[in-house]
């Protein structure tokens, strides 16, 4: 369960769009599934230095795995401590790294889609803070509350979120850091139904 914190900041994001924040090590960052059933892509750079990210790939390395757990550390692409899973009561993520894009939606759904996906969102959330989108790598995003199993031919199935309404991942900063984190837009089974919104609330 979530303990009583000081909140210094709270931001609710709306579906297709993206938000860039910074936050100090110590404190946290909690992303709360507000209405339930929907997904989020999550970065995060290296206040000093945004060459240095997160990276799903290293982090998999690092825990052994890649369903993540409470309690196991995020690596940067340097594998410095860059985040701790403080709380997350469903525990549901994907971590295989990766976003949609208007790129792949012209590929997958209509050759003519002039719709945003998360990574050009992501991108236009950290140019505002003016850090080059080229700092943005497939290998940065964290995937979170989307529910992909891997499958025993190689295949991998995608299902809807677990999540219900208020629940909630609950990450501990272990450096100076920016963060963004957009709300995908790409209909079931990703998530479930209409897309609605995500918050995050920065603790103390």
């Amino acid at each position: 369960m979530a303990q009583n914190r000081t909140l210094v900041r709270s931001i609710t994001i709306q579906p297709g769009t993206a938000t860039a924040g910074e936050i100090a090590k110590g404190q946290r960052l909690r992303i709360v599934d507000i209405q339930g059933g929907q997904i989020g892509d999550f970065v995060a750079l290296k206040h000093e230095d945004p060459a240095e990210h997160l990276d799903v790939t290293y982090t998999n390395w690092a825990n052994l795995g890649w369903r993540w757990k409470q309690g196991a550390t995020i690596f940067t692409s340097r594998m410095n401590r860059m985040w701790l899973i403080a709380d997350d009561p469903t525990g549901v993520h994907f971590t295989g790294g990766g976003f949609c894009s208007n790129d792949a939606r012209r590929l997958f759904i209509d050759p003519d889609d002039t719709t945003k996906g998360c990574r050009d969102c992501l991108q236009d959330a950290l140019e505002e803070r003016q850090i080059d989108k080229q700092f943005l790598h497939a290998a940065s995003c964290f995937n979170v509350f989307m529910n992909i199993d891997y499958l025993a031919d190689g295949s991998w199935d995608s299902k809807p979120p677990i999540t219900r309404p208020g629940d909630y991942i609950e990450l501990r900063a272990e450096m100076d850091m920016i963060w963004a984190l957009s709300v995908c837009v790409i209909p079931f089974a990703i998530n479930r139904s209409d897309p609605t919104p995500l918050r995050v609330d920065i603790l103390q």
